[in-house]
C-alpha cells in the first residue's frame, strides 16, 4: 500500500520508532501497513501528530475508500445547485436550459456510481480488471480453443 509506509519510510522512521512515538504497538502499525485493519480515529490522530501532518491527509493515504466518498460529497453538493438550477430554469420557461442540465446531472450520477463501485472493489480487495487483463484472458481463450 502507497499509505503510511511510504510516509513512515520518507520521514525516516522505524515501524517501532512510529509505534514509540504514538503511543502504539508495532503490530498495530504492521496491521495498518499491511492493509489488514483501519486505524480508528484515535489511532489516526497519534499516528499524524506522531508524523506531523494533518489527520485528514493521512486518513487518505492509509484509506482511500475516504478520498472517493470526500469527492463525492462534493458532487453531491454541485448536484443539489444543479437541481436547483434546473427547477429555475424550468420555471423560467427555459426548457432547453432545463434539459442541458438534466443530461449534465445524468452523465455526473452515472460517474458518481461508477466511482462507488470502484470504492466497494477496493474495500473488498479486488483487483481492477484492465483492458491489458481483458485482452490477455481473450489470447488465452483463442490459445486454448486453437490447440
Amino acid at each position: 500500500m502507497d499509505g503510511l509506509k511510504a510516509i513512515r519510510e520518507a520521514k525516516g522512521l522505524t515501524q517501532v520508532e512510529l509505534a514509540r512515538r504514538a503511543g502504539l504497538s508495532n503490530t498495530t502499525i504492521s496491521r495498518i501497513e499491511n492493509d489488514l485493519s483501519r486505524p480508528t480515529t484515535t489511532t489516526l490522530r497519534g499516528l499524524a501528530q506522531a508524523l506531523d501532518m494533518s489527520a485528514s491527509y493521512l486518513e487518505g493515504a492509509v484509506n482511500p475508500e475516504a478520498q472517493v466518498f470526500a469527492q463525492e460529497v462534493e458532487h453531491l453538493e454541485q448536484l443539489a445547485k444543479a437541481v436547483e438550477m434546473a427547477k429555475v430554469a424550468l420555471s423560467d420557461g427555459q426548457v432547453e436550459n432545463t434539459m442541458s442540465v438534466l443530461k449534465l446531472l445524468e452523465e455526473t450520477v452515472e460517474d458518481m456510481a461508477d466511482d462507488m463501485r470502484e470504492c466497494v472493489r477496493i474495500a473488498r480487495g479486488e483487483k481492477k480488471e484492465t483492458a491489458s487483463d481483458k485482452l490477455g484472458e481473450v489470447l488465452r481463450e483463442y490459445e486454448a480453443a486453437t490447440a
